[in-house]
């Protein structure tokens, strides 16, 4: 061939990148297409495994002691479930006394908000203020009728909520009482060649899942109790049920903390003046810097192999968002860490198959990049699920 024909080494590569990559892209894009189309059992099916990692643990403590595996793994689940509804139920007396006590100021706190915003260096005119307030009337009265037509939707919005969290439970309660011989059907059908291969990719995904979560879990209690005891000493109502929303916050990265947050100074404006709305923003402030600077990478680094760069976080939260709502907010990041995870372990192993064995220290003790021999599995209640317990 001729030279000045000749196609360059660059873009051959980028050409053999590109189809690749275009293929991986494409089968991604058909993947979640259809898991969003069978949204109502695909996320139960995911929240059911996410909340497995936190139940099997405590399950098999249970067995171990000599319980059966079918009542260690209906009370850790439902007994799990209780006690969420029994915190709830008791958050509602709280918040509807201290709710009620806090109306009253809440129009009092809206007068003062306008008319600073009047005399104050923004120098609004209130005629201004005053059709900005008759333009969003306009909109709610507009909004009325869409809302009135929707409420069907609402309805059934419900309905699938509903049918979804029991479904979760189902599951939850099946993967806990025979995650074993689950997990060692489906190794023992793999091929043998790609056995190893599937189990380290497995325990891998499994422990990022579950080391995410118990990470977070315990920097949104260390947030929640920070922020709960700066209202409590301001002197803020409803310090416990913000304190709650805070915790639950902290499980969307980024855009949950910076929400409960605003939501604890609109409380503290309401109640207390600009003055204490300050001070609690303040102690917001604090409290999430210190945990988003210090605690959170100390916390992450020690349980996540394979942390992820913010920028990471903010696109996959984002992109979950878009595509599922809310509950792909709270989805979208520890799927993130579990692909992570397994590129991850992919890239070890096949970095081996190059270089040799090398022992590489892993988290568990075990050489992440030397596989295990594989080991034949003559029936699936001789494998163990990916557990950490």
């Amino acid at each position: 061939m001729d030279e000045r024909t000749r196609v360059p080494s660059w873009l051959e590569t980028a050409a053999a990148w590109s189809w690749r990559l275009l293929l991986v892209g494409l089968a991604f894009a058909v993947l979640v297409g259809v898991a969003m189309r069978l949204s109502l059992v695909t996320v139960p099916l995911i929240v059911a495994l996410f909340l497995a990692t936190l139940a099997l643990p405590a399950a098999r403590r249970l067995t171990r002691r000599g319980w059966p595996p079918a009542v260690a793994a209906f009370v850790v689940v439902f007994g799990g479930l209780a006690v969420a509804v029994a915190g709830i139920v008791a958050l509602v007396p709280i918040l509807a006394d201290q709710g009620g006590q806090l109306v009253p100021t809440v129009a009092v706190a809206l007068d003062d908000l306008l008319h600073w915003l009047e005399t104050g260096p923004l120098g609004f005119d209130q005629r201004q203020l005053q059709e900005l307030g008759e333009q969003l009337v306009v909109q709610l009265e507009e909004q009325s009728g869409s809302l009135a037509l929707g409420a069907l939707g609402a309805l059934a919005t419900i309905v699938e909520v509903v049918v979804s969290t029991v479904l979760a439970l189902i599951l939850l309660f099946f993967l806990v009482k025979d995650g074993d011989r689950i997990y060692g059907w489906f190794l023992a059908r793999s091929p043998d060649a790609h056995r190893d291969v599937l189990r380290g990719v497995v325990v891998r995904a499994w422990d990022a899942v579950g080391a995410y979560i118990r990470g977070t879990a315990l920097v949104a209690l260390i947030d929640a109790v920070g922020i709960g005891i700066g209202l409590a000493i301001v002197g803020v109502p409803l310090v416990l049920p913000l304190a709650v929303l805070v915790f639950i916050g902290a499980f969307v990265p980024i855009i949950g903390a910076f929400v409960s947050g605003m939501v604890a100074v609109l409380v503290a404006l309401a109640d207390g003046g600009p003055t204490t709305a300050l001070i609690v923003l303040a102690i917001v402030v604090a409290v999430q810097q210190v945990e988003s600077d210090i605690l959170q990478p100390l916390i992450m680094q020690r349980m996540v192999a394979v942390p992820l760069h913010p920028i990471v976080v903010l696109a996959v939260l984002v992109a979950g968002t878009v595509l599922v709502g809310v509950v792909g907010a709270f989805l979208a990041v520890p799927l993130a860490a579990a692909a992570s995870a397994v590129t991850n372990e992919l890239r070890l192993r096949h970095q081996t198959d190059l270089d040799g064995p090398r022992p590489l220290g892993g988290r568990h003790g075990r050489l992440t990049s030397d596989p295990q021999p594989v080991v034949p599995v003559p029936g699936p209640q001789r494998e163990s699920p990916p557990s950490r317990s």
